[in-house]
């Protein structure tokens, strides 16, 4: 699937690490920087850097210049943990990516490549920029804290949802490129990890039924009417499930019994349960009138044209979903507020190994 390519201009907006601008503020952090790595769910203009340089990444030592809207309508949920807390944050996800393009490669007409993948282009840009002080000035093992939130290209369509993936992969095969990406940053002397696991793809309208708000044909998925779509349903909830299940007995396997990571503290986020609960009682995380089943920005092709936001239906503050597969945010900024907890090791939401 295609990424919206609002986001190319976004490379040219200032960034806004820094001052709280509404919602939670002021939180104390145990950590100076946060560095994150993913997909659209987390790029804050990232690919529009490679969109507008030939594809190439920025060059070592040098950054791409943070957007204020991204995929979600608005900041991410790792800009606005910058902004709540205080902290800066160095972000490498790029829209579209997949964890490696070994397993799941798809090309990316605007920037003549496949999409950059976290392992092979994210991780690269990471350990080619880490020594350099002009991005990491004080990094220290305590000061410094390493999120990972990967996975909606690899399950999805145009990846394993539509058997699309490298001959002889498997889902196991992704679960491992996790941990090989927490091993390069482990050898850059990493030590605080966060992994926020998979979200329920089922439910984005998306995935979901046309029954429960899920679209037809769309921007992200134009062929999705010549499947059989309450099946690929279901088989969306199957492997982010799945996923989700082998990561809660993976992390502490590779933790505490193979000794994979000595000295390093690693969080599992769940995600998959808060958004769950947001679509369980919309009315204590959304403003009303609150819509989870909904998206509030409709486009009718790939390059984000001929769209309209949907606000007859109440403000954005008030979706789950901005487009059919993005958290609204809104909702981004809820998963910024628990993250923070689950950092601080004080969230239900949150289960930390050493």
């Amino acid at each position: 699937m295609l990424f919206p390519l609002f986001l190319a201009g976004a490379s040219v907006v200032a960034g806004t690490n820094g001052a709280c601008k509404g919602g939670r503020c002021a939180v104390k952090a145990s950590f100076d920087t946060l560095v994150t790595f993913g997909d659209s769910y987390t790029d804050n203009g990232r690919l529009g850097y490679y969109i507008n340089n030939a594809g190439k990444a920025p060059p070592p030592g040098q950054f791409h210049t943070a957007g204020q809207i991204t995929a979600s309508g608005g900041l991410n949920w790792a800009q606005y943990v910058a902004n709540y807390s205080g902290t800066g944050l160095l972000d490498y996800a790029v829209s579209g990516a997949t964890c490696s393009n070994k397993i799941v490669e798809r090309d990316f007409a605007y920037i003549g490549r496949p999409f950059p993948s976290v392992l092979e282009d994210e991780i690269s840009s990471f350990q080619a920029d880490v020594g350099f002080k002009s991005l990491y000035p004080s990094r220290t093992a305590d000061n410094t804290v390493y999120a990972l939130w990967i996975g909606t290209n690899d399950l999805g369509f145009d990846a394993f949802l539509s058997d699309s993936q490298a001959p002889g992969t498997t889902i196991t095969d992704f679960v491992g490129c996790i941990w090989a990406v927490f091993d390069s940053i482990y050898k850059t002397g990493g030590r605080r990890f966060v992994l926020l696991n998979e979200a329920p793809l089922e439910h984005s309208p998306l995935y979901a039924l046309p029954q429960n708000g899920g679209t037809y044909d769309s921007q992200f998925w134009g062929s999705k009417t010549a499947y059989n779509i309450s099946e690929y349903s279901q088989k969306i909830m199957e492997y982010t499930t799945s996923v989700n299940t082998i990561f809660d007995y993976g992390v502490p396997f590779q933790t505490a019994i193979k000794s994979r990571w000595p000295k390093a503290t690693f969080d599992l986020f769940n995600v998959h349960d808060l958004l769950t609960d947001i679509i369980k009682k919309p009315q204590d995380y959304l403003d009303a009138p609150y819509n989870v089943t909904g998206y509030f920005h409709h486009c009718k092709a790939a390059n984000n044209a001929d769209c309209t936001d949907q606000t007859n239906l109440g403000p954005r503050s008030g979706f789950l979903w901005y487009d059919e597969l993005h958290p609204s945010d809104k909702t981004d900024s809820i998963i910024a507020e628990h993250f923070l907890d689950v950092v601080a090791g004080n969230s239900k939401y949150g289960t930390r190994y050493t």
